[in-house]
């Protein structure tokens, strides 16, 4: 019997929705959408949501509800990020969502967001399989860390560093300066101390950092990055390009989505860390994310 659902990430930096329809475990894309909502701006240093952010992305909501029922899913879940679990009134945004788009909102743990984070990869026909893999996803305000294998995941975790958050607390000018540039990198390599790296793992990367690095890399692709190989040469020069120019001119770079453009140098940085820390010299695309994951668990519960 086929399911059609609908999923929603609500992450610090965008709001994400994928439709998908089940049949016998296999998740096809009905449709999908997405928006730059930042619901995560300020929240680093405030812990406190901003009516603006607020407002930007339950409208995202409400829009992406409305289209995925629209297409036939009969039920709509949603999962909030970062943002959500350091705002004080991140509760009161969900009652308000809930009241708007009639869709209940999840406030999940790093540890979850990784566990889904890994099973959108490990459901993802067009990544090789068989030996170890490193999967990550950095968002606006984390970076989640996923390794495993055949058997599974071995181990995860959740880092407090992420495109937005850095940005926010090391970057002042434009372009940023080369002390703000190593100041993100410190950050991000004080917190990828913590997690146990396989040397020897294949890397996977999914979520707008990842996405938008492969675009930049390859160009003549546009948007169609899934499956990509990107060396870590090639990210040295995105960095270097990013890093070089003003904003202005940043967001006219082709393959970079413009909103993306004042947080992607802190986001190449993180990655750039982490292929350090990792020993990797590349990494494999994959545009799925963790709304696959939501997908596959509610397909289980609605069994």
């Amino acid at each position: 019997m086929t399911q059609i659902i609908g999923a929603i990430d609500i992450g610090t930096n965008s709001t994400k929705m994928t439709v998908g329809s089940i049949d016998e475990g296999r998740v096809s894309v009905v449709f999908e959408d997405s928006e730059v909502t930042r619901l995560g701006a300020g929240v680093d240093a405030n812990k406190t949501l901003q009516d603006d952010a607020v407002k930007r992305t339950i409208d995202a909501v409400v829009r992406f509800a409305e289209a995925a029922r629209s297409r036939g899913a009969e039920r709509v879940v949603a999962a909030g990020t970062s943002a959500l679990r350091d705002a004080s009134n991140g509760p009161a945004f969900i009652d308000e969502v809930k009241r708007k788009a009639d869709v209940d909102v999840e406030i999940i743990s790093g540890n979850r967001e990784a566990e889904l984070a890994y099973s959108a990869i490990a459901s993802d026909p067009d990544i090789p399989h068989g030996g170890s893999i490193l999967v990550y996803d950095i968002g606006g305000g984390s970076t989640e860390l996923i390794v495993g294998g055949e058997g599974g995941v071995e181990r995860f975790k959740s880092l407090d560093i992420g495109a937005v958050r850095l940005t926010e607390r090391h970057v002042n000018s434009d372009p940023p300066t080369s002390a703000e540039i190593d100041a993100i990198r410190t950050n991000a390599r004080e917190a990828l101390k913590s997690f146990d790296f396989a040397s020897d793992s294949r890397v996977a990367g999914i979520g707008g950092t990842a996405i938008n690095i492969a675009a930049v890399a390859n160009p003549h692709l546009g948007k169609k990055v899934h499956g990509v190989v990107v060396s870590r040469d090639e990210l040295a020069t995105a960095i270097g390009r990013f890093a070089s120019c003003s904003l202005e001119d940043r967001r006219k770079i082709k393959g970079l989505e413009p909103e993306r453009a004042d947080v992607i140098t802190a986001g190449a940085l993180i990655l750039d860390e982490l292929l350090e820390a990792a020993g990797a010299d590349r990494f494999v695309v994959s545009v799925r994310g963790m709304r696959f994951g939501l997908i596959a668990a509610e397909a289980g519960k609605l069994r």
